[in-house]
């Protein structure tokens, strides 16, 4: 099946670049500026492998979009506009975001048994392994008979 058929008009247009340029200035994800112009993912993709100046425009929207989202993030990391009250919960994800190895949260979790020791694993049945049990039994018997 070709890809016309599947998300309607594929055919590339270079007046595309400046269109997903201009998606990108707005926050729009790839995702959405692949349903805006009418096709989907796989063709968008296939058409920054073939033209460069997709793909270089295609860049520049990916670029505008962390840019768009960054600055929202930065206008809003005060509780109210024009306040000095830092809203921790956004400020904790820009830094976690944009300093991963200093400012992302950690969680280990490590399992003891009692007293500090091994773990200790219990193995038990249910009535399905019985019946299973049986049957191979079964099976194995009537093969010993024949």
């Amino acid at each position: 099946m070709s890809e016309n058929k599947i998300h309607g008009n594929s055919k590339y247009d270079p007046s595309f670049c400046a269109r997903v340029v201009e998606m990108g200035k707005k926050g729009f994800s790839k995702e959405q500026m692949s349903s805006a112009l009418g096709v989907g993912w796989d063709c968008f993709d296939n058409w920054a492998k073939k033209h460069e100046d997709f793909n270089q425009a295609l860049r520049t929207a990916i670029q505008e979009e962390l840019s768009y989202w960054e600055n929202l993030g930065l206008q809003n990391i005060v509780e109210a506009p024009g306040g000095s009250r830092l809203n921790g919960a956004v400020y904790n994800k820009i830094m976690a975001a944009r300093f991963p190895k200093k400012y992302s949260e950690r969680n280990k979790v490590e399992l003891t048994g009692a007293d500090g020791g091994a773990v200790q694993i219990e193995n038990t049945h249910t009535l399905g392994q019985e019946i299973l049990n049986e049957i191979l039994g079964s099976l194995q018997k009537s093969n010993l008979e024949d």
